[in-house]
């Protein structure tokens, strides 16, 4: 706890009083010495610091635009390369798709030239079998 001392009986006082309580002398206090604040120095640790986030971000930012550069150039390629879709027919069922793509198959195999020069020498090994066996 603070005191102060009389300057005349030596008595001590608490800090508070005015007074002294002995003697009814006026106490005079001293106030301690504030200590007087220094001017910030410059500090080459804080400009490092800086510099080193500001090149940390700089790079992070060239390296996420070449990313996304990298990205786009890929997605043009591979959409450029693909092979167009065929539009699918509209109102159709699945069955009814089934049987278009059933009769368009028929199809290509009936007129298809393999086929019928296969049909053909069967129907001429059929007539030989018959001519021999009926002979």
């Amino acid at each position: 706890m603070n005191s102060s001392k009389c300057s005349k009986c030596g008595l001590s006082n608490f800090a508070g009083e005015l007074q002294c309580r002995r003697c009814s002398a006026q106490l005079q206090y001293s106030t301690p010495l504030k200590k007087e604040k220094r001017p910030r120095r410059f500090s080459f640790l804080s400009l490092a610091l800086f510099a080193a986030l500001i090149f940390g971000g700089y790079h992070l930012y060239l390296g996420a635009k070449s990313s996304i550069e990298d990205v786009n150039a890929d997605d043009a390629y591979r959409v450029g390369t693909q092979q167009p879709q065929k539009p699918r027919q509209t109102g159709l069922s699945r069955t009814e798709q089934d049987r278009r793509h059933a009769t368009q198959v028929g199809n290509s195999l009936k007129d298809s030239p393999a086929l019928q020069a296969k049909r053909k020498q069967e129907e001429e090994t059929q007539r030989a079998i018959e001519q021999t066996s009926g002979q």
